[in-house]
């Protein structure tokens, strides 16, 4: 038997398990994170050189004891949603939308854009519940969501996943068929959701000044808003306190197209995110490698 059968059979009572700890009550699930976030900083240190160094980094005006008063509360923050995210699959409809709070000015002028039969782009960050507030959308506002995501090798693993954060009705495909899904559905009034502030390669970045430092983003948004033509919303996810999340959908610019300079639009979308991790540091996920590359000498800088 292989290695990659061995993994799929060894991960079915693990996922079975995982069902059956979605059903526990938040509560519990709770306090196993405050012993996960415990374990995670003092005893595993999980990834605390790469949260100590980007928070150091992004906020050089900070003191030391600011900084590590962030750093705890992050690595809480952190084991919550993994929590959370486990509960996702037994979460009924309505505790989830009671938990993820979108702000009435977000639905009326969603809905609008929804009754004048326009379809919409959404770019959000690893701000707060990135998985809830995404999941929620449905229960609030009327576009049908197309939200793109990395397939994980483990086959059994990647089902349960995909399952998971289609069952309040959002449409998920691989990142490469993303283009493709959108042609298909461009006569229909939809959403697309992205998360932009993952680490992209070298040819598929623009290079900008964020939180005081040479970052590359993803030039998927710019490019698909352009492509088809879609006003671009910003969507803010903020952690009102544990377990509860108020979100905000603001519109950047219903004219993409009138962004002739390549970047330009990335550099103001990414200026909403760099605000929102400004506002609640301790909400977006440090513990990730976003600067673990150096801008080329080849590259400019998007300034403006």
């Amino acid at each position: 038997m292989n290695k990659k059968k061995v993994q799929q059979y060894v991960s079915l009572p693990l996922l079975g398990f995982q069902y059956l700890v979605s059903f526990l009550p938040l509560p519990v699930l709770y306090w196993f994170s405050g012993l996960l976030s415990w374990l995670f900083r003092n005893v595993f240190n999980y990834r605390l050189s790469v949260v100590r160094e980007n928070l150091r980094n992004s906020f050089p005006e900070k003191t030391q004891k600011e900084l590590i008063e962030t750093e705890k509360i992050f690595y809480r923050n952190l084991t919550d949603v993994m929590v959370e995210i486990i509960k996702l699959k037994s979460i009924s409809a309505d505790q989830l939308k009671k938990r993820c709070f979108y702000s009435p000015e977000s639905v009326e002028l969603l809905n609008d854009y929804h009754s004048a039969g326009k379809s919409i782009l959404i770019v959000m960050g690893h701000m707060g519940n990135w998985e809830w507030a995404g999941a929620a959308y449905p229960l609030w506002n009327r576009h049908q969501i197309i939200t793109a995501y990395r397939p994980l090798k483990n086959k059994a693993w990647d089902r349960y996943m995909y399952n998971m954060r289609r069952r309040t009705g959002n449409i998920i495909v691989p990142m490469k068929t993303l283009t493709r899904q959108m042609l298909n559905m461009r006569h229909e009034v939809t959403g697309t959701a992205l998360i932009a502030d993952q680490t992209p390669s070298f040819g598929n970045a623009y290079w900008v000044k964020f939180l005081n430092q040479e970052t590359p983003f993803f030039k998927g948004t710019e490019i698909l808003s352009k492509k088809f033509d879609l006003p671009v919303f910003w969507g803010c996810v903020k952690r009102m306190r544990r377990g509860y999340y108020y979100i905000h959908i603001q519109l950047i610019t219903d004219k993409p197209r009138s962004f002739e300079k390549e970047g330009s639009l990335t550099r103001l979308h990414t200026s909403f995110l760099e605000h929102d991790i400004q506002q609640q540091p301790e909400s977006w996920l440090w513990s990730h490698r976003r600067w673990k590359h150096k801008m080329p000498e080849n590259v400019k800088l998007v300034t403006d």
